[in-house]
């Protein structure tokens, strides 16, 4: 692989990377942001509508109706869905099989943004086969997941700086919720409190700038209507108050139970794909034989109840227990769908029966059964996910109602605070990480380091040379660094002053020989500052060569673009 230092290649593209290196280019991946969500949002609504057309040619009578489905065929699509799921993975490597919002945080702590292509690809394929068989899964797991992977693969096809690439994937997660529910405010908040953990201005511009740019592409496509038709709800009375503290506090406990059925699970099935995959569609199909409303993401459920649809309360507590089990067994049985949708529904449903159960039992003049149904909606995707200000936004755009704001803050507070404090269970997706041995948490000297790239505190005053030279060309080096090459490798780094400063009377001149010429490893100049100090940890230097890597003529060449060194980045987050 041939060497090159100070090549020009592409000057313009390059200048742009190390400009991007830096945590406040706040411009240029502002512009990228909105790229990636017109990208991602072009696909999310590609794939919705390609949900929509397979759903019409298996299910005549209607998107997720599948109670209108003869019994033998709400047994067979399951079925049928978990074989193509098995065979499906069964041709993927196993570190190609990872789905889902939890890959996504995964990818973003612990590799930098870098989702695989084939990951992204096997999400698309994957959850088309789950929701249109008729699983208990939702639509916007795997909808974060391939807008994530749409906003990564732009930075990784454009080799970008890694710093950006975490951003880049969030603007991804953002246009994924805002064209999902016609919400891009909740996008927004989804992306940063849910996979990137963090609020900072650099993240906050680009993120909403996709989403902005998803929710236009959405209501082109769509309207401006929300993703729920949703009755005008009043001020609620303090007895309403009353019984949607009571129903938060269950919910908060149902969450919870949803929460350890699905990492239970989890652990159960382990590293295996037939017979959990398999056990997953004989359960779905048992179910859809005696309970079809279970199937699907239960949006149709959803809907019917906000605009008042009366449903026999028994039933209704067979169908919320029904669709919790099925929901947290299935996905933990590897099934690759996401629990937003199925959540919201579990809480609708609950919502609901205490909304009637205060009314019929304790005689509170109940107004509004929908404001309850609502109300329950909120409190369990906050529960489950451990995303208080998610779910809050969420429930403001969708109603577009600021009586909702005071109730829905009450209930979030209730069933996040029962269910993290009272059933010790955080946000789901840390409870699987925590169950497989994973910490996804960062120091903030981490975070911090992995905002910039090694180009953007790269040094460029640098001159290249062999080992030995004569004495006489030892004026002729100006530049700030003399980098030595040894064998088409850059093995090591000196100050051109400390080679000035040394004596000898030789003709020639070792620069290996001077004390403080030192050894060098090399590192791409698309790493972050956290992956050079890593780097530096592992060899035991303190000094890096930055190198950039392109094709020409199917042959990869490496130019030297920089160095790098450990005071550097010390400098760097302590002034930060």
């Amino acid at each position: 692989m041939p060497l090159r230092a100070n090549t020009n290649h592409r000057p313009s593209l390059h200048r742009a990377r190390i400009h991007l290196a830096q945590s406040e280019a706040l411009t240029p991946l502002t512009l990228l942001g909105l790229l990636t969500g017109l990208l991602a949002g072009g696909l999310l609504i590609g794939f919705r509508e390609l949900v929509v057309l397979v759903n019409d040619l298996l299910i005549p009578v209607g998107e997720e109706n599948f109670e209108r489905l003869a019994p033998e065929l709400r047994f067979i699509l399951p079925l049928l869905g978990s074989a193509l799921l098995i065979v499906l993975f069964k041709l993927s490597p196993a570190n190609r099989r990872q789905f889902g919002i939890a890959h996504v945080i995964e990818r973003l702590t612990f590799n930098r943004g870098r989702l695989p292509v084939t990951n992204t690809v096997g999400q698309f394929i994957s959850a088309l086969i789950a929701l249109t068989s008729g699983f208990s899964v939702g639509r916007e797991g795997p909808a974060v997941h391939m807008g994530a992977g749409a906003g990564s693969i732009i930075g990784q096809r454009l080799n970008l700086p890694d710093n950006t690439l975490t951003s880049l994937a969030g603007c991804g997660t953002a246009a994924a919720i805002s064209v999902s529910f016609n919400t891009p405010m909740a996008g927004v908040i989804f992306a940063m409190e849910v996979v990137m953990k963090e609020y900072t201005l650099g993240s906050f511009l680009p993120v909403m700038a996709a989403s902005v740019s998803a929710a236009f592409l959405s209501q082109m496509m769509y309207d401006s209507a929300p993703a729920f038709q949703i009755p005008l709800i009043p001020m609620p009375s303090m007895e309403e108050l009353i019984v949607s503290a009571l129903t938060a506090f269950i919910i908060g406990a149902l969450a919870a139970a949803f929460i350890r059925l699905n990492v239970l699970t989890v652990k159960t099935r382990g590293s295996r794909i037939t017979l959990p995959l398999l056990s997953a569609g004989i359960l779905m199909g048992a179910t859809g034989l005696l309970l079809p409303e279970a199937m699907g993401i239960g949006y149709d459920t959803i809907e019917a109840l906000l605009t008042g649809t009366e449903f026999n309360p028994g039933f209704m507590v067979i169908l919320l227990t029904t669709k919790l089990i099925l929901t947290a067994v299935v996905i933990g049985l590897g099934v690759p769908g996401g629990v937003i949708g199925p959540s919201l529904m579990i809480g609708a449903m609950a919502g609901t029966i205490l909304g009637i159960f205060g009314d019929t039992v304790f005689g509170l003049s109940i107004v509004n059964i929908s404001f309850h149904t609502l109300v329950g909606m909120v409190a369990m995707m906050a529960a489950v996910l451990q995303a208080p200000l998610v779910a809050l936004i969420t429930v403001l755009e969708m109603t577009r109602n600021p009586n909702i704001i005071m109730p829905a803050m009450l209930a979030i507070v209730i069933a996040c605070l029962t269910c993290s404090q009272l059933f010790r269970q955080r946000g789901l997706f840390d409870m699987q990480f925590l169950a497989q041995g994973i910490h996804p948490e960062l120091s903030p000297i981490t975070r911090q380091l992995n905002k910039a790239g090694v180009a953007s505190l790269m040094e460029t005053q640098f001159e290249t040379s062999v080992s030995i030279i004569q004495t006489s060309q030892v004026k002729s080096l100006s530049k700030e660094w003399v980098i030595i090459e040894e064998n088409h490798r850059f093995t090591h780094a000196i100050y051109s002053t400390h080679i000035h400063k040394h004596n000898t009377s030789e003709d020639s001149l070792d620069l290996l020989s001077i004390p403080d010429c030192r050894p060098i490893q090399p590192i791409s100049m698309q790493a972050t500052l956290n992956d050079a100090l890593s780097a530096m940890n592992r060899h035991s230097v303190d000094t890096l060569s930055v190198l950039t890597i392109h094709k020409k003529q199917r042959q990869k060449n490496k130019t030297l673009c920089g160095i790098i060194t450990r005071e550097t980045i010390e400098a760097f987050y302590q002034h930060k």
